[in-house]
């Protein structure tokens, strides 16, 4: 039997962002098949106590719950509790500053995959010691992780000229998204929105996902259309104060914070335009379920956003607030054009990013490593 652990998210269920969703929907199904899987989840994120959820075991551990070492410090018990409990046989780790637990796991037969989304000391987020630290943390992932998957290909090219990664050491998968949207919608009359009637925001209220661009875009726009704004963050404090200040003196937006489960999909399933204004990312599982559930998108012009969408979504230069005020202009005015980016969205996440395939694939890099394949 293969035993996997996945660590270096905040657990499931996956009730946070996109690394949980990828590793919810990935270790049901593999977990179905058979494969030994168990979620390493933070004390304080944990909505649950029980010990499996959908058929994976869920390691409750504490973490620091601060900006900077919540991950991390989270990671680094994970990492001893699976050096000293054997508790699988592939530690898969999802993000690039887990890769500082590498060195923890020298000489335990344990293989180390880490999941990466592309040079993260770039993000607007991280301070300059942060960055030096996630620059170590890429250098160590290159040299000491047996498999580096990326869900991007930008990244891939980034990582190739950088740092010398070898075609056997790593392979691209993308995340996965549902097309069956829900049929109800009793939680947006709760909410007191119309099917169709609003403009979505999905995302941490970060720099780097950039919400206030489009809160910023958004003043110049006219009609009545709200926007919504569905996120929320620990950190960043004084961003989120900004942004709140700004979303109070337009009356159209609204902030929703944190929403889950069925209502969560029913916000996603039924908005006129979904707006994705990254400053910088990979691959957004919260961008792909949008235009699985047929959404129209307006993204900033990020090339790890163009090689996920192609020609599906409607773009405006990334940073640019009077570019994204011209696109949303264009789209309220124009129903036509929303529905032919509708269905170029769902078209293409059909084609490249079934969550079935997505498990198969890891499934195959945990049996190579293995010598199971």
């Amino acid at each position: 039997m293969i035993r996997v652990a996945q660590a270096g998210i905040r657990g499931v269920p996956a009730n946070f962002g996109g690394s949980e969703t990828a590793v919810e929907e990935i270790g049901t199904r593999l977990a179905a098949e058979g494969v030994d899987v168990v979620v390493y989840c933070r004390r304080h994120k944990s909505p649950t106590d029980a010990v499996e959820y959908r058929g994976m075991r869920r390691v409750v551990l504490p973490s620091i719950p601060s900006f900077h070492l919540d991950t991390i410090s989270h990671s680094v018990i994970a990492t001893l509790h699976l050096r000293f409990r054997n508790t699988a046989d592939v530690v898969h780790y999802h993000g690039m500053g887990n890769a500082l637990c590498l060195p923890l796991l020298a000489g335990s037969r344990k293989k180390a995959v880490i999941t990466i989304d592309g040079p993260d000391w770039e993000r607007p987020k991280w301070g300059p010691l942060a960055r030096r630290v996630l620059r170590l943390s890429a250098r160590l992932a290159v040299r000491q992780a047996d498999y580096l998957v990326i869900d991007n290909h930008p990244s891939i090219e980034y990582f190739r000229r950088e740092f010398g990664v070898p075609e056997s050491k790593f392979t691209y998968i993308a995340y996965g998204a549902d097309t069956d949207p829900p049929s109800a919608t009793d939680a947006l009359t709760e909410l007191e929105l119309a099917p169709r009637g609003y403009i979505l925001f999905v995302g941490a209220l970060v720099p780097d996902k950039g919400p206030d661009i489009l809160i910023d875009a958004y003043r110049n726009v006219g009609g009545e259309m709200p926007v919504v704004v569905v996120g929320d963050s620990p950190f960043a404090p004084e961003f989120r104060r900004r942004l709140h200040e700004a979303a109070s003196a337009d009356p159209r937006v609204r902030m929703l914070g944190y929403v889950y489960g069925e209502a969560y999909r029913q916000l996603v399933a039924n908005a006129y335009v979904y707006v994705h204004p990254l400053r910088s990312d990979g691959t957004s599982p919260a961008l792909l379920q949008a235009m699985g559930y047929g959404n129209c998108v307006v993204s900033s012009d990020l090339p790890e956003v163009i090689a996920a969408t192609g020609n599906a979504t409607i773009t405006f230069a990334s940073g640019d607030a009077s570019a994204l005020t011209q696109q949303l202009g264009r789209v309220l005015v124009d129903p036509e054009l929303v529905e032919r980016h509708r269905a170029l969205a769902l078209a293409r996440v059909r084609a490249e990013y079934s969550w079935d395939d997505v498990a198969a694939r890891h499934r195959v890099v945990y049996e190579n490593l293995l010598g199971e394949g």
